[in-house]
């Protein structure tokens, strides 16, 4: 692109692990020239996921794009100072220390709004500041377990498990970039900065309100459904088809079903009393998906997916990564490369926004 939205916006970011670079690389993606300050020690997620090389993680490469890297000891007087001229003229000030260590280290609120009262300094916690769990350290398994959203997560009659990525992180982080773009408008009305406070508890539970709201209206808790969604609609889960291999289903309304059950051969099924409408659909789901799956073990399931698709039914494959970064669409519109001294080229996933149809891209990929 010509132009980036977030040019000239300057971003001193002191995170670590992933909520907060998450957040601040999504900055980078929009343009925003983002300093990411670590420790002499590096960020812990130097370390996680495959280690290309000392000190380069393909999870650290991931969560942290589009980013100029320095390092600072900031119980040095030296470094500190060294900081402070980075924030006399920056726009946003972001990090996730635990409650006390940013006063420890001198970049906490009032230092920091001393320098640059235009600032806007956004903080990510695991919990608010001044509750009965400020002190608790958080990552992103902590959270998903306390939210709840562990315990709606796995197969029927199973255990509950983790949801497969950082999800409360990668929540968490879109909540900060939402906050600072909002506290940017703000700051053009009144020419002040702001303070932004970014719990992961609160941010992962804000994505919980279907199932809060279920509970509170029925008594019933939510449960693990595997692939199925809720209580809500049917049939609108997984399958397996003949050649071992998983597809989506997801008939959305009662119109959906009409034609599916057309498209199968099963026209009956559309106005049988079981079946006939979403309620029925949901009350006899059991019933239905042994009936489904006994008929979709009859074809593979790249014959399944084509049929639906093409008859306006929505469907797609079940796929792991390998088949993921081998689609043709990904391939096309998903994934990019750059070239990073010392690493070749490296593949990376493009921000999903289009300006005009076009991606922002990656434009640098420092360690």
């Amino acid at each position: 692109m010509a132009s980036l939205p977030l040019e000239g916006l300057k971003v001193v970011d002191l995170t670590h692990s992933a909520a907060g670079p998450f957040a601040t690389s999504i900055l980078g993606d929009l343009g925003a020239e983002v300093i990411k300050v670590e420790s002499p020690e590096g960020d812990m997620t130097r370390t996680w996921g495959y280690v290309i090389r000392d000190g380069v993680s393909t999870y650290y490469l991931a969560m942290n794009r589009n980013k100029r890297v320095i390092r600072l000891d900031l119980k040095r007087d030296e470094d500190r100072r060294r900081l402070y001229e980075l924030v006399k003229d920056a726009d946003v000030f972001i990090e996730n220390y635990r409650v006390g260590v940013a006063e420890r280290l001198g970049v906490d609120y009032e230092t920091i709004m001393r320098i640059n009262p235009r600032i806007i300094y956004v903080s990510i916690k695991g919990f608010m500041p001044g509750s009965k769990y400020e002190d608790y350290p958080a990552f992103d398994i902590v959270i998903q377990g306390m939210s709840g959203l562990m315990s709606v997560t796995g197969c029927e009659n199973g255990e509950f498990v983790k949801v497969g990525v950082p999800i409360t992180d990668m929540i968490t982080g879109f909540f900060a970039v939402i906050g600072i773009l909002s506290a940017l408008r703000i700051r053009d009305r009144t020419g002040r900065g702001l303070r932004i406070t970014v719990p992961m508890l609160d941010s992962a539970i804000y994505v919980m309100g279907i199932h809060i709201l279920y509970y509170l209206f029925t008594n019933v808790v939510p449960k693990p459904m595997g692939t199925k969604y809720m209580s809500v609609v049917a049939p609108y889960q997984a399958f397996r088809a003949g050649d071992g291999k998983m597809f989506i289903l997801a008939i959305g309304n009662d119109r959906i079903w009409r034609r599916f059950c057309e498209v199968i051969g099963r026209p009956e099924l559309a106005d049988d009393p079981r079946f006939r409408t979403n309620p029925d659909r949901v009350r006899n789901q059991g019933e239905l998906e042994r009936m489904l799956q006994e008929i979709f073990m009859t074809r593979d399931r790249d014959y399944w997916v084509r049929l639906f698709l093409s008859n306006g039914i929505p469907a797609g494959p079940v796929y792991d990564v390998s088949d993921l970064v081998r689609d043709e669409y990904v391939n096309e519109y998903v994934l990019t490369e750059v070239n990073v001294p010392g690493l070749g080229r490296v593949k990376l996933v493009r921000n999903p926004i289009r300006f005009d149809n076009e991606s922002p891209g990656v434009r640098y990929l420092e360690y």
